[in-house]
């Protein structure tokens, strides 16, 4: 693990080096070579629109596909228009390398061969991170474009979710390939990643979600000046009233009694505070008493 200026801390996935290793083991070390530079770049990507947004890239890991960057947290996350930015910014290096790749082929500058690896490296790379599954690029602009309807943990499951399905439908595809005759291991390595990538995700999302929530209290004095309303009735627990909060909006929520009529209105703040405070399981009833 190592640090490059704008990404924080940077490895290597595991599935990197045993790409690496089987690619070496059958001479494709220059396919390795040209793979890892157009990684690189994808992350460089990321990191330099994060980094113009003012956003903190913690940690990268470098994959075979691309790579996972972890945005800090530090000013409550980014915003969904911010999300999307920084994750369409890789893929779309990848695109500007594949026209540059064809350009350069069509004036004769790049061998036919190399420019066919560079072509088909980069399209692989950009297609696979914009499928709209967690934790690819995809995934994040799904989430940007869900949260502020669905709030940040819905947004995040729904992503996840969408994973584990893409994740089944190329284990199935790769299943079938090796049935035929036809092995595509690629495949099954991609599909057997995001499968636990999404499985662990989900697993986590609760802590994920707390982690928000911690970053929208601390950042209260950037407040958002837009205001999404939520209505929930005094029964309801704390923790599942948050749960709904989206990034980029501040919280009214309605408490309604039992006939349905507004009780009272409760403040985003107040409700992270309590959440904070050790009462999360309460009721709304029970805490304003």
């Amino acid at each position: 693990m190592q640090r490059i200026s704008g990404f924080g801390r940077v490895r290597f996935h595991p599935l990197f080096f045993l790409l690496a290793v089987v690619a070496l083991g059958v001479g494709l070390w220059r396919d390795v070579v040209i793979l890892f530079l157009l990684v690189l770049l994808h992350e460089l990507g990321h990191a330099a629109v994060a980094n113009h947004l003012g956003y903190e890239v913690e940690e990268v890991s470098l994959l075979p596909f691309g790579g996972v960057a972890k945005i800090s947290y530090g000013r409550g996350g980014p915003a969904p228009r911010d999300e999307a930015l920084i994750a369409i910014a890789g893929p779309f290096v990848n695109l500007v390398l594949l026209g540059t790749a064809v350009v350069m082929v069509m004036v004769h500058l790049w061998p036919t061969e190399f420019g066919r690896i560079v072509i088909e490296l980069n399209l692989w790379i950009a297609v696979f991170n914009m499928l709209p599954a967690l934790p690819l690029d995809g995934g994040r602009i799904l989430r940007a474009a869900r949260s502020r309807t669905i709030g940040y943990e819905a947004a995040t499951r729904e992503a996840y979710t969408m994973a584990i399905a893409a994740s089944l439908l190329l284990l199935g595809l790769g299943g079938v390939a090796l049935w035929a005759g036809y092995p595509h291991v690629g495949m099954l390595v991609l599909g057997l990643f995001l499968f636990v990538s999404a499985w662990t995700g989900r697993r986590d999302l609760a802590m994920d979600t707390v982690r928000f929530l911690d970053a929208k209290r601390r950042s209260h004095e950037q407040r958002p000046a837009l205001i999404r309303s939520v209505a929930a009735p005094e029964s309801a627990v704390i923790r599942d009233v948050v749960k709904q909060f989206a990034p980029d909006r501040y919280h009214l929520v309605y408490v309604l009694d039992e006939n349905g009529s507004v009780r009272t209105i409760l403040e985003e703040d107040e409700l992270l505070e309590a959440v904070f405070a050790g009462r999360w399981l309460d009721s709304l009833d029970q805490w304003l008493q």
